[in-house]
């Protein structure tokens, strides 16, 4: 699989394309905020020019990239400008003025069409390139935050209902592990999580016991994450699939911890549950939030010490088990513990190699770097992963700051810190606001069926724009 680039190189490429993706964007949601204003075939004219001039490289039919991107500069150069006057809201954009731009643009559009396949004769097919310009791929990212995530559901329904499939996904923690049957299969099958809910119990998914710590922070709880998905996982081999294996490539946001990160002895973090005061042991406590706040927050100070890590798109990572890359992302300091202790040769020599090349200690929970991992998820795509490079970023969130959840708000402001790198990456955010409890993580019948109809529910408005951005339009001819 292929790799995500350094930062910089991601950062570059989303500066020259930003301007050119935001106005289609923008005309888009002018068009479905106030339908009939412009007429079909101006809209997709509009839309080609617009994704012609953000072109770089295009994947060709032998899996090499044609690079455009100097030949295509002097037109860049031109649209540019275009495409900053229509980042305007949908009730504030000028119908007459947009309509007037069309016969130039096309036009414009056109001959740079025909320019670029006579410059590239023989190594570039007209439908290659009308493709990159007039088909995108949606990208999916989730979230963490524990139970608010079960709202995503609603989302994966709700975009298989529209004919949506993802063909690049992220997660983070709880968003990881439901991104994670999303990437399982290319079509969307609620009963199969529905299984696997009903099959679950917190005694079955979480241990209260010492054990050994490997690569895990220890804490708390242990996660049996494996033996609870693994029979609802199996590929065609049986075996359980690998980040590179799923039918849809994933990415799983986690945490590295270098040496001299931990503030404290890491035998601390395996009494943060103990009972206090009387109150009940582990998550029923009240002081919950409150006391993983103060242990992510002194985590927080040591931030220097982390590595960003993002299994699935870093080197060497593809190859990793998908279950055990959802499990790391999981493991809340203090509370949740997730290891490889089995006998496994060969995920042992990859967390080994990955260790010893990042200088690393432990691995904790992804919400730590990275809470809504859109960026490499992004970057990725523009990497060549899936072979376009014209993309639609959905962003899935259950964790942003509430007032409705008090006790969870300093958590809440923490992920959205570090969240906000990977912000400017995602075309549309929605904001779950109607979720479950974070500590919902195994929720009854009842619990599931309302996160899924709050998900279906908060995204609806805006599937009209989704659906329309991600729906192939005609070419120039």
């Amino acid at each position: 699989m292929i790799a995500l680039p350094p930062d910089d190189v991601v950062d570059g490429w989303k500066a020259r394309s930003r301007p050119l993706e935001e106005a289609e964007l923008a005309l888009v949601r002018a068009v479905v905020h106030r339908p009939a204003w412009l007429a079909e075939p101006a809209e997709h004219g509009l839309r080609y020019a617009l994704n012609l001039a953000r072109l770089t490289l295009i994947r060709q039919p032998d899996g090499g990239d044609l690079d455009v991107a100097g030949f295509l500069a002097p037109y860049r150069d031109e649209v540019k400008p275009v495409a900053t006057s229509l980042l305007v809201e949908p009730a504030e954009i000028d119908p007459a003025a947009v309509t007037g731009l069309v016969p130039h643009l096309v036009s414009r559009a056109r001959e740079w069409r025909g320019k670029l396949l006579a410059a590239f004769e023989g190594r570039l097919a007209a439908g290659t390139l009308d493709r990159e310009c007039c088909e995108k791929a949606l990208l999916l990212a989730c979230g963490g935050g524990g139970g608010v995530a079960w709202s995503y559901l609603g989302a994966f329904d709700l975009l298989e209902q529209f004919g949506l499939a993802p063909r690049l996904i992220g997660g983070t923690s709880m968003g990881a592990a439901l991104a994670l049957f999303r990437a399982h299969s290319l079509r969307w099958h609620p009963e199969e999580v529905a299984a696997v809910v009903k099959g679950l119990s917190f005694r079955t998914l979480f241990r209260f016991l010492r054990t050994d710590s490997r690569y895990g922070l220890p804490a708390a709880m242990r996660l049996h994450l494996r033996p609870a998905v693994i029979d609802h996982l199996r590929g065609p081999g049986g075996e359980p699939p690998t980040l590179g294996e799923l039918a849809i490539p994933m990415v799983v946001a986690c945490a590295g911890l270098r040496t001299g990160a931990l503030p404290r002895e890491p035998e601390y973090y395996e009494h943060l549950l103990d009972p206090h005061d009387g109150e009940p042991l582990g998550p029923l406590s009240t002081r919950l939030p409150a006391d993983l706040l103060k242990v992510v927050g002194e985590l927080m100070a040591q931030r220097d010490r982390f590595a960003r890590l993002y299994l699935g798109a870093d080197e060497g990572t593809a190859d990793f088990d998908a279950i055990d890359a959802v499990g790391f992302s999981s493991a809340l300091p203090g509370v949740v513990h997730y290891d490889v202790l089995r006998d496994d040769p060969r995920m042992h020599a990859l967390l080994d190699d990955l260790f010893r090349r990042r200088d690393l200690f432990r691995l904790v929970d992804g919400g730590l770097v990275d809470n809504l991992p859109a960026r490499p998820v992004w970057g990725l795509a523009q990497a060549g992963a899936i072979g376009t490079r014209n993309t639609f970023l959905l962003g899935l969130d259950g964790f942003g700051p509430k007032l409705s959840q008090p006790l969870w708000y300093g958590l809440e402001q923490v992920a959205a810190q570090t969240a906000a790198r990977s912000r400017p990456f995602v075309n549309l955010l929605r904001s779950y606001q109607r979720v479950l409890s974070p500590l919902e993580v195994v929720p009854g019948e009842a619990s599931l069926r309302k996160a899924v109809q709050a998900g279906r529910a908060e995204l609806l408005p805006d599937m009209p724009l989704v659906a329309r951005i991600c729906r192939p339009f005609p070419a120039l001819t």
